[in-house]
């Protein structure tokens, strides 16, 4: 089959059967020119040899001369008078017989007209050329010769001419068979190797290029697939840049981007959107839960042909849905682009932000209304007794040290979230810091009729800021305190980690819910009433806790303690 398709081969077939034809025409023409041309010439010579027999005949010519010259001459000679009847004859064939020609050609040439004729004989049979000549005595017609010659002669000498251009024909047509080959390869090679480019082209190679050895439409073809192959490199290889920063920048990006056809189908979207919907709708297949979810939005950008935003909820997720229609170049709309953000975090903050200032709006204005109140008491003489005036005082000095322990925990988070945390580190002994801790917070232990077990022993040295992470131990204890109820029990355990010492602080209260534990951490997060009674906190202790121990290279990390419960944990790193 590519044999057969192959051009060189297709112009190879044309151009040996055009010179077929043209040999074969040639070959025709020739044998006719020349079997005309032998004709002519014989006509010639019979006409001139028969004016000068009749002009022998017309001074009287014995019939044996007749016949010698006829012989001499080779060709049947036929007297006739004007009544057309045979006077003499070289051949006895025609005695008595009708004569090798018709009426009408015999009264032309009584008339004095020449006529030439060729004719089949049965007679003879063979072609003859026949020469009918008027015979004149004194300028008038007498009679007429008949000169009848054999065509064999004639047709002999065509024969070889036919055979010998048979026999250039047939070298011919060989040489120009291989002529046609060579020339036909010699034209198609560069077409050939154009298409070897064109197929690696469209494989995706662009460094083989065709050599332009002419100056012909063939040369310009060639140059011109050179020049077509280097724009095409060039195109596909700023398409491919584009194409690769494109899924970069999808890939990098945080929010998720889907683009749907006209049809409102998915054709393309980045690893993100499957984490947005989450593990069950990757179980139950996120694409028919994305079109679900964003068809109606789609139909809307496809018929107002402009941006929409709007605001989704999905199993439980706030998400942030950003839409735009895709224009062709006739500026129709052939599909829309979605980004969507999860916002759920920031939807929490703003809750958290919002319940914070609630809170400490409501720790700065409680201890503010006793000061004020029990110093106007003061001030006013309401209380003389000097006992109850003691008492007093004291309130106010217990306020007043809550309220600088509240400015204090804010001005920490200030720092932390500026980078500006001074820490002094130093060697010491993480046990003998955790015994410290506990007697300080003994009272209020007591106090709430809970109890406080640590486990840790023989622990190594710790390089932090022994102040901070007094301060750490402290607001993990305090948020034990906080939800562990009257009878409950708070465990502090410390053992040697790989890299770190690992302390851990466990409580008997209600535990965490699941969905709270990824927002504890936060500084502006307070856990919700129904874990406890205990309202006093603003929720910056463990958002403290979390900048300290970050600022000294360690974690934190919270779990619930099985049924009861929860654990809070930090890593602290060894003095080297």
């Amino acid at each position: 089959m590519k044999f057969k398709n192959s051009i060189t081969v297709k112009l190879w077939i044309y151009m040996t059967l055009l010179t077929i034809i043209t040999i074969v025409f040639s070959g025709f023409v020739l044998s006719s020119f020349f079997e005309d041309f032998y004709i002519k010439i014989k006509q010639t010579e019979m006409i001139n040899e028969g004016q000068q027999l009749s002009t022998l005949i017309t001074h009287g010519i014995a019939p044996e001369e007749l016949v010698d010259i006829s012989r001499f001459i080779n060709a049947y000679a036929i007297v006739v008078d004007r009544r057309g009847l045979i006077m003499a004859c070289t051949n006895r064939l025609y005695f008595g017989k009708n004569l090798p020609i018709d009426g009408s050609k015999l009264s032309s040439v009584l008339k004095g007209e020449i006529v030439v004729d060729k004719s089949y004989l049965p007679e003879q049979e063979s072609s003859m050329l026949m020469v009918a000549l008027p015979i004149e005595r004194n300028g008038n017609v007498v009679g007429g010769l008949i000169l009848l010659s054999p065509m064999a002669s004639i047709q002999e000498s065509i024969w070889e001419i036919r055979r010998g251009i048979a026999f250039v024909a047939v070298g011919s047509l060989i040489l120009s068979t291989f002529l046609s080959l060579g020339f036909s390869r010699t034209i198609t090679r560069p077409l050939v190797k154009m298409k070897k480019v064109a197929e690696n082209m469209a494989k995706g190679n662009f460094e083989d290029k065709v050599e332009i050895s002419a100056d012909d439409e063939v040369g310009t073809l060639a140059e011109t697939l050179n020049i077509l192959s280097d724009a095409l490199k060039k195109n596909i290889t700023a398409l491919s840049q584009e194409k690769n920063q494109l899924q970069n920048v999808l890939l990098s990006m945080t929010d998720g981007v889907i683009t749907f056809d006209q049809a409102g189908q998915i054709v393309m979207a980045n690893p993100q959107v499957e984490e947005l919907f989450g593990d069950r709708a990757k179980r139950e297949g996120w694409e028919e839960k994305a079109k679900s979810l964003l068809s109606e939005l789609v139909r809307k950008v496809k018929e107002s042909k402009d941006r929409i935003m709007e605001e989704i909820k999905f199993e439980g997720k706030f998400l942030s849905v950003r839409l735009a229609p895709l224009f062709n170049d006739e500026s129709e709309v052939w599909g829309v682009v979605a980004v969507l953000q999860d916002v759920t975090k920031e939807k929490k903050l703003e809750s958290l932000r919002r319940e914070f200032v609630a809170n400490v709006s409501h720790e700065l204005r409680t201890p503010l209304t006793y000061l004020q109140g029990y110093t106007e008491a003061l001030i006013d003489n309401m209380i003389e007794d000097p006992g109850e005036q003691k008492k007093y005082l004291n309130i106010i000095l217990e306020e007043t040290l809550r309220l600088r322990r509240l400015v204090n925990d804010l001005l920490d988070l200030s720092q932390m979230e500026a980078g500006h945390l001074n820490l002094k580190k130093d060697s010491f002994s993480l046990d003998k810091l955790i015994e410290r801790v506990i007697k300080k917070i003994n009272p209020a232990v007591e106090r709430k009729g809970v109890s406080i077990v640590a486990d840790v022993k023989d622990m190594p040295l710790v390089l932090a800021d022994e102040d901070r992470i007094e301060q750490v131990l402290i607001n993990l204890i305090d948020n034990a305190l906080r939800y562990t109820e009257k009878g409950g029990k708070i465990t502090i355990q410390a053992f040697a980690g790989p890299e770190s010492v690992v302390v851990c602080v466990k409580d008997e209260g209600p535990g965490i819910p699941e969905e709270e534990l990824p927002f504890i951490w936060e500084r502006f997060h307070k856990v919700d009433k129904a874990r406890t009674r205990d309202s006093s906190g603003t929720g910056l202790g463990l958002s403290i806790v979390k900048g300290i121990v970050e600022a000294h290279g360690g974690k934190v990390w919270a779990k619930n303690a099985g049924e009861k419960g929860a654990v809070f944990c930090f890593t602290i790193p060894y003095s080297q």
